[in-house]
């Protein structure tokens, strides 16, 4: 199990109308490839950054598009190191990949985003930012060991995603589709968050869905919309009304010194909880029936 502006009804339906102008289908990339351009026609603001940042290497070939891609990129630079930067209308980055693995250079993420590279090397000593990708709300990175990090637009951390999925089988989507189940969850129960990045996942002809929320919540929808998973990644409470109240008291009375940090709800009906230490910070995983009834402490 793995996851501030309001989701309410006005902004819901900002951002759907949002989603629908900035993706007309689910590929990330600048779709189609689009036009080639001279380097010259790029923004100033792109060719700005591409020498600043980028001067150890030449564009081999630029690209424009007639429309916009979920990231609102436009423009694309293919450089002869094998990166690929995309750009919106004004030139400001929204996507950076190495198609070689090769490092971000470090002078672009403590120029741009400063945070975000020094939780990295905090975190991360042994790995690099291979892609970087600016969300609506926030940002999300890929480390040269296929580990996906979520931050926040103030570029503060809010999750981790260790799926490893085939870059076929997920997709980020706008707020627009997900299922209308999932949709009026996040406005009900996490009315004031606002969702940084959506992907939808096949894995074995199973559709899933994962929300993450720039209050460090993240959820886990199956295909028709409804929760499965719930993680809290910065100490944020989950809701009570999302705990069978007879699981709810069951922690209070016999892990006093305790507070739910994910909820996961099988298929059979039954829970598996992990409760973590307010002052040590040791995890706990309880296991619970359909019933909301203790089975036992998992190892």
């Amino acid at each position: 199990m793995k996851m501030y502006k309001k989701i309410s009804t006005a902004l819901f339906a900002v951002l759907v109308t949002i989603g629908f102008l900035s993706c007309s289908n689910d590929n990330d990339d600048v779709q189609p490839d689009g036009e080639t351009i001279e380097v010259s026609a790029l923004p100033q603001a792109s060719r700005t950054t591409l020498s600043t940042y980028f001067t150890d290497a030449n564009v081999t070939s630029a690209r424009r598009s007639s429309s916009a891609n979920i990231y609102g990129s436009i423009y694309k630079a293919l450089l002869s190191n094998g990166f690929e930067i995309d750009f919106d209308k004004d030139g400001l980055w929204t996507e950076i990949e190495s198609e070689r693995n090769l490092p971000i250079p470090s002078s672009f993420l403590e120029g741009q985003v400063p945070a975000i590279q020094a939780y990295v090397v905090a975190n991360y000593a042994n790995n690099h930012i291979i892609e970087i990708e600016r969300e609506q709300f926030g940002f999300t990175v890929e480390l040269n060991n296929s580990v996906d990090l979520v931050f926040d637009r103030e570029q503060r951390f809010i999750g981790v995603d260790l799926d490893g999925n085939d870059d076929d089988d997920e997709v980020r989507i706008p707020l627009e589709q997900l299922p209308a189940n999932a949709r009026n969850f996040l406005t009900t129960s996490f009315n004031g968050a606002t969702a940084i990045t959506i992907k939808r996942e096949k894995d074995d002809n199973e559709i899933s869905f994962e929300v993450y929320l720039d209050n460090g919540i993240k959820i886990q929808f199956n295909e028709a919309g409804d929760w499965v998973e719930i993680e809290s990644k910065r100490n944020v409470i989950i809701p009570a009304a999302l705990i069978p109240a007879n699981i709810a008291q069951y922690i209070v009375q016999s892990f006093p010194a305790y507070v739910v940090k994910e909820i996961e709800k099988k298929r059979n009906g039954s829970f598996t909880i992990e409760i973590q230490h307010t002052t040590s910070g040791n995890d706990l995983e309880l296991e619970f029936d359909a019933n909301g009834n203790f089975i036992r402490v998992e190892d």
